[in-house]
């Protein structure tokens, strides 16, 4: 056992106190949107609410303050780690450059401004998730959002081993298309992940079955989205390492109906389907598997002896109730039904 992850134990347990409870979260559900920070402010997310409240005002600070939080909990459970675990936790926060990296992308094909994809990007006070990850600077971040266009952010991200394998995609972004540009960031954190993994305790076994079955979701919701889109091919977008061989990948594509995939699907999902049935949102189907993935594996990250799982497991929590509030702020500022945002939620299912 390394010492170093007593130090990591002992961090985790006290800030796990910080978490929200879904009760919690439900009783912010009946608040009107006037309330939200008000309320939000009575837990420890006060902290970001008041470091930012300077710098932004609502609708904007409510999406800034739950992504600076995300990030503190972050960064304070990764503070202590052995060294050899560092090349693990270090693949898997670059999620979160990833992440940004999307939205820059996004942000340029829609045309908007600086100010607004600043909103979205994911920091921590003012600093980068790279920072963090060894990745990208905050400088960096601001001089990508400045460049003129998709070709811009791309060209300036090549130091970073992120464009190189983007710049083949800069024709389908001219005509209007970064699909191809997105999946492609997908492909690079999953086989980074998979690469970084190593036995260093003994104990990371359920780490890797973990990973083995994020990337059989990402894949499959890679084959619904391509067949929603009505793509010609996804071969070079599957990610290796999953439990699903390609060749049933491809099979699923080639069904061309999303219904006719429920029974292939990792987990028992048939209310995801159903709801896809009667409304044909795919986020129903999407936003289910991850719920039966944290469900079959944070508890067990949770009560797994001293090791990298539980700093993972506590970042994947950060990040659950993350989403949770993100998506009920939008859902209030924009009027999303109730009954939507609830066939979306997760951190009830796996508290």
């Amino acid at each position: 056992m390394d010492s170093t992850y007593t130090g990591a134990y002992g961090r985790l347990k006290a800030m796990r106190s910080e978490f929200l409870n879904p009760g919690f979260i439900d009783q912010l559900e009946q608040r009107d949107a006037s309330e939200f920070a008000k309320y939000l402010s009575t837990t420890s997310y006060r902290t970001e609410l008041d470091a930012l409240s300077g710098m932004y005002k609502e609708p904007d600070l409510i999406e800034v303050a739950i992504n600076a939080h995300m990030m503190r909990m972050a960064r304070n459970s990764a503070f202590a780690m052995p060294p050899l675990a560092r090349n693990i936790i270090s693949a898997f926060m670059s999620r979160w450059d990833i992440e940004n990296i999307k939205t820059i992308l996004s942000s340029k094909k829609l045309g908007y401004s600086v100010e607004h994809t600043e909103t979205f990007i994911t920091v921590e006070r003012g600093t980068p998730v790279g920072l963090l990850a060894g990745l990208i600077t905050r400088e960096d971040y601001a001089n990508m959002i400045a460049q003129k266009d998709i070709e811009g952010v791309v060209n300036y991200i090549v130091k970073y081993g992120y464009g190189t394998f983007l710049l083949k995609y800069l024709d389908d972004a001219r005509r209007g298309d970064i699909s191809a540009m997105l999946l492609a960031l997908d492909l690079h954190y999953y086989t980074r992940l998979i690469s970084a993994f190593r036995f260093y305790v003994g104990n990371e076994g359920l780490l890797l079955n973990y990973m083995k079955e994020l990337i059989d979701t990402k894949n499959i919701m890679t084959v619904i989205k391509a067949i929603e889109s009505k793509s010609k091919s996804i071969k070079e977008f599957m990610i290796p390492g999953g439990n699903i061989p390609d060749n049933v990948l491809i099979d699923m594509f080639s069904k061309g109906n999303v219904l006719q995939l429920q029974q292939q699907m990792p987990f028992k999902i048939d209310d995801a389907f159903d709801l896809y049935r009667s409304e044909g949102f795919v986020a129903y189907i999407e936003a289910a598997l991850r719920r039966e993935l944290y469900r079959k594996y944070l508890k067990m990250f949770d009560g797994s002896s001293i090791s990298v799982e539980q700093i993972i497991g506590f970042m994947i929590r950060s990040e659950i109730e993350r989403d949770e509030l993100r998506s009920l702020w939008l859902g209030k500022y924009y009027n999303i039904s109730k009954e939507r945002l609830e066939h979306m939620k997760i951190l009830k299912h796996v508290v």
